[in-house]
């Protein structure tokens, strides 16, 4: 099983010895803090199994329906570590509705009231600079009340963390607290800024396409 580093000692980095998944590098740590499944509260975090089942899931919900012309959440093959798996957001023709935001939840339990906890993913988006799109992700409460969210650009990830299978990869987080709830519905959704930039004679899927993986939540 993959292990996820939320520190890089730094004797270890003195010594070659390279964390495989690191959330977070912090210059100053003295020790290593492995994250192990059980920590993670988040089902098929790495979405292999969304991959296995050619995107559908038990634990992943869409928040979107491919032919009704609001945008694809489907899996993909490209991974930010190990096992192939992530889930990737587009639209697919010159038509679709550019302000829809197509997307993924999962309902998640066990959570401990009043208690800081952290939600971090690996976010890939190849287009660079002058990509239209973003990414939304954040945690709500079971009737839709936010509690954290964040909008995050690729350009805003430039030295973050980046994925050891494909380094496109990179890694975003948010803190936030629990309050009175002991389960929130965690989300991530593609967002298009400006639909001009997209050529609409072009490969729309391209132009538009993001990818997540290796979402995490632990206590902070």
């Amino acid at each position: 099983m993959k292990k996820v580093y939320l520190a890089l000692s730094v004797a270890a980095l003195l010594t070659g010895c390279v964390s495989t998944a690191p959330t977070k590098t912090v210059a100053t740590a003295t020790n290593v803090q492995a994250v192990t499944a059980s920590e993670n509260l988040i089902t098929d975090p790495q979405f292999t199994l969304f991959r296995k089942n050619k995107g559908e899931s038990d634990a992943w919900v869409k928040l979107t329906e491919k032919d009704k012309g609001i945008g694809d959440a489907g899996s993909s093959g490209t991974t930010a570590f190990g096992p192939e798996g992530s889930v990737r957001f587009r639209f697919k023709n010159a038509t679709d509705d550019f302000t829809a935001q197509p997307g993924v939840i999962q309902t998640v339990k066990g959570l401990q009231a009043n208690t800081d906890y952290e939600l971090s993913l690996y976010y890939n988006d190849k287009k660079g600079q002058g990509s239209p799109s973003q990414l939304i992700y954040g945690v709500q409460d079971l009737a839709g009340k936010s509690i954290a969210t964040k909008e995050v650009h690729i350009n805003d990830l430039e030295n973050a963390p980046k994925g050891v299978s494909d380094k496109r990869f990179r890694q975003t987080f948010i803190s936030f607290n629990s309050g009175s709830n002991t389960e929130v519905k965690v989300y991530a959704k593609l967002n298009i800024t400006d639909p001009s930039r997209i050529k609409m004679d072009g490969n729309i899927g391209s132009q538009t396409e993001v990818r997540l993986d290796e979402v995490i939540l632990i206590k902070e």
